[in-house]
């Protein structure tokens, strides 16, 4: 195992729940694939067949409607990981995932148990664990949509960018802005409209970079507004 796999593995909380021995045992059958920037990693409806975790890189999950316009369910990095139920019991992919940027993405077959003690109990209830944690995160986003503006979704994702960026001042989206407007909800001309609103906290955007002139001031917009 390299030291970049065992970082991501220790940060990913479906390798949290495993013990050790489970764990390497995966590994030692994983397969890592590397995709370019918009290369399809799986499609929503097709057999399932492995647990996907990403190493490095993004990744969109999204889904289709029947008039076939694009929902943006998540974007996933480094130790995010999708596909657990489906996975394990052999289902069918419930969203398509593609390449935003460059990445590898582990694939996991969890259908090849190993016979490690207890191996698909752990298994089981680390992908419940997955699935109960995938959900916080579906209703934390579904609550900001229906009670949050356009301009407040792109405020608490900037705080949020701007203190994993170690507070840089200025710093460069992880993906294209048609992207973001897609995770955030928005349309692109929605998103376009909620940069300008933030212009006068000091917020100011060209192509993918950005640049935030005083937090405090975007803080205080973002307390103000959620009042």
């Amino acid at each position: 195992m390299t030291p970049h796999l065992a970082q991501v593995l220790a940060k990913g909380p479906l390798f949290q729940q495993l013990p050790p021995k489970l764990c390497q045992c995966l590994i030692s059958k994983a397969q890592p694939r590397s995709y370019g920037r918009g290369a399809v990693i799986c499609l929503q409806g097709e057999q399932a067949r492995t647990l996907k975790l990403v190493l490095d890189g993004w990744v969109k999950l999204y889904r289709l409607s029947g008039s076939g316009e694009e929902a943006v369910l998540a974007t996933l990095q480094a130790a995010d990981s999708f596909d657990e139920v489906a996975a394990l019991q052999g289902g069918i992919s419930q969203a398509s995932a593609e390449a935003v940027s460059p990445c590898t993405v582990l694939h996991l077959d969890l259908q090849a148990i190993c016979a490690c003690e207890r191996a698909k109990e752990h298994l089981q209830a680390a992908v419940l664990h997955m699935a109960s944690h995938h959900l916080d995160g579906m209703m934390a986003q579904v609550e900001g949509l229906k009670v949050q503006t356009g301009a407040q979704r792109l405020t608490r994702y900037l705080i949020d960018l701007y203190e994993a960026e170690g507070g840089a001042i200025e710093f460069e989206l992880p993906f294209e802005k048609v992207i973001l407007a897609g995770k955030l909800g928005m349309k692109p001309e929605s998103l376009s409209r909620a940069f300008a609103r933030l212009k006068p906290v000091g917020v100011s955007s060209s192509h993918r970079l950005v640049s935030i002139r005083d937090m405090s001031k975007l803080r205080a917009y973002a307390e103000a507004t959620a009042a």
